[in-house]
């Protein structure tokens, strides 16, 4: 598998001596830092003020799905749960956005890779499957990021999620992003973590990826958990 580690954008601008790029981070391969799998954009793609830079380094962008609770990320929390998220309002928003974006993106010859998360309006496997399908040939993408799809109380059936999260979308899917999760049992939210320090057991999320991610795909981790990356990857 090609491995690529997920850097913060402003420390790689100084190390090359560039200007920083408008993204909060930047997949590289770590075989060869010069190619791009995609920059990251971070905040919410719904809500007023959200820009993206179509020059950015690489061919893809990625970004999350966003949420429709902008009183909440106006007070600097992304993550927070609201039920129009997972109703026509939020499947509606998410259309305006893509259909403002894909002409754009032809025009720039990009593509735009959508995160999804639990908390957001693309939260499920089954929502991501059901976007692709309906997005055809227009160049927008949804990443496998199985941790990101949990919620707390899915942990006691962690295999049977992973299962479907990897059956449904590893196909498909450009990229495979992995990373650990700590339990924010006051927000009953999963927040990332240094891998190995977390509540996923790596011996499952290992198991998953040998049975159903392709060996020549991307996977993606942060770039700080590189070193421990042997615990969650499986031999090549």
């Amino acid at each position: 598998m090609t491995l690529h580690g997920l850097h913060d954008a402003a420390t790689v601008a100084r190390l090359v001596g560039a200007e920083r790029p408008s993204c909060k981070s930047i997949a590289l391969d770590t075989t060869d830092p010069s190619r791009v799998l995609f920059s990251f954009v971070d905040g919410n793609p719904l809500g007023p003020g959200w820009l993206v830079d179509l020059d950015l380094p690489g061919e893809r962008i990625a970004c999350w799905s966003g949420t429709l609770d902008l009183e909440s990320v106006a007070n600097g929390d992304l993550f927070s749960p609201h039920p129009h998220n997972w109703m026509n309002p939020g499947s509606e928003a998410l259309d305006r956005f893509l259909d403002e974006m894909i002409p754009e993106l032809e025009r720039h010859e990009r593509r735009l890779c959508l995160i999804p998360h639990a908390r957001h309006v693309l939260s499920d496997v089954q929502g991501s499957i059901n976007l692709l399908r309906a997005r055809g040939s227009a160049p927008i993408e949804v990443a496998l990021s199985p941790v990101s799809l949990l919620t707390p109380s899915m942990l006691d059936t962690l295999e049977e999620h992973l299962e479907r999260s990897f059956e449904t979308l590893a196909e498909q899917a450009p990229f495979l992003y992995l990373h650990d999760a700590a339990i924010d049992r006051h927000r009953d939210l999963l927040t990332p973590t240094a891998m190995g320090s977390g509540v996923i057991d790596a011996n499952v999320m290992r198991e998953a990826i040998r049975r159903h991610w392709p060996a020549d795909k991307p996977v993606v981790i942060p770039a700080g958990d590189l070193a421990a990356r042997s615990e969650w990857l499986p031999e090549a």
